[in-house]
Parts: C-alpha cells; structure tokens; sequence
C-alpha cells in the first residue's frame, strides 16, 4: 500500500453559516440563495432547514449527527418541536424511509412500522 499526496485535499474546514449568528442584513443574503433559511426546523436554536441539509452534505446521516453539528433538539423543549421535522429531512435527503432514520446507528431506530 502506498501513500500518494492529495493535492487538492484542504484541512481546513469552514463551519455550518449559524442563522442565528447573523445579523438581519447577512440573513437576507441567505434568504436569497436559499429559500431553505426561512424555514425553521428547531424554533428553540433557531436551527434552519438549510442547515440540517448542510449537515447531511457533510456527512450526517442520523439524528444525533444533525443535533451535534446544528444544536437542533438541544433547546428547552429537548426536540419536542423538531425531532420529526429533521426526520422528515434526513428521510428526503438521503432517500430512505422514515423507518430507517436512527437516534445514532443501527438499532436505534425511531419510529415503527407503518400502522396504514
């Protein structure tokens, strides 16, 4: 096995753009390339659907995944309000059913079988 360089590799990494961290100006920006920032996904860390899709660009592929690189579901009501929300992207995104979603890998399945 050799090694090879990668030249176009970058070990830097920018973070996910924090809707919340913007100021009002910025966001109207990100509104304009996104129509994904207006939608709130977790109204306690004001979390946007832009950002839970960036998470899963970025590799996230369970609900844990998206809550550590978002905070989505770390707010007061501790995902009361967006945990079916970012079940219902992470299904779209990565084309599987709902029933596949897990809480952190195999086995910890969230939701059931269909009952109709």
């Amino acid at each position: 096995l050799k090694l090879k360089n990668n030249k176009k590799f970058n070990p830097l990494r920018c973070g996910i753009k924090r809707f919340d961290q913007n100021d009002p100006i910025k966001n109207n920006v990100l509104f304009k390339k996104n129509r994904d920032y207006a939608n709130i996904v977790c109204r306690c860390e004001k979390v946007t659907e832009a950002e839970v899709v960036e998470a899963i660009k970025r590799g996230a592929s369970t609900l844990d995944g998206i809550k550590f690189r978002t905070r989505a579901g770390t707010g007061r009501c501790q995902g009361g309000y967006c945990t079916l929300r970012i079940l219902k992207i992470l299904s779209r995104e990565l084309n599987i059913p709902i029933e596949e979603v897990t809480k952190k890998g195999y086995g910890s399945y969230i939701v059931g079988k269909r009952v109709r």
